[in-house]
């Protein structure tokens, strides 16, 4: 059960580092303007390194390192995407 929580808080804050940096470059599509980057990269390698921590709890830190990196690509494959489509949405509904 504790190696569950690891996983989830691990996976969460990966995911919000990620994020974190995603938003704050310039030509990002979520925000009408990208987040203050100094302090978004900041708050972005901070979740990063946490979520490499808490992986390492219950895994070597080799594969904590690569699990990490395998979910950063995933989400920053899938957040471009997700933004096109939610910009598509209000246009079908409309036409």
């Amino acid at each position: 059960m504790a190696e569950a929580a690891f996983h989830g808080l691990a996976l969460a804050a990966t995911v919000v580092g990620i994020t974190c940096f995603y938003l704050s470059a310039p030509r990002q599509q979520w925000l009408t303007r990208p987040l203050a980057g100094r302090h978004s990269r900041m708050i972005g390698t901070l979740a990063l390194l946490e979520g490499w921590l808490l992986w390492s709890v219950v895994m070597h830190p080799v594969t904590a390192l690569f699990t990490s990196l395998t979910v950063g690509m995933l989400v920053l494959t899938i957040l471009p995407f997700a933004a096109a489509v939610r910009g598509a949405m209000p246009a079908r509904r409309e036409g």
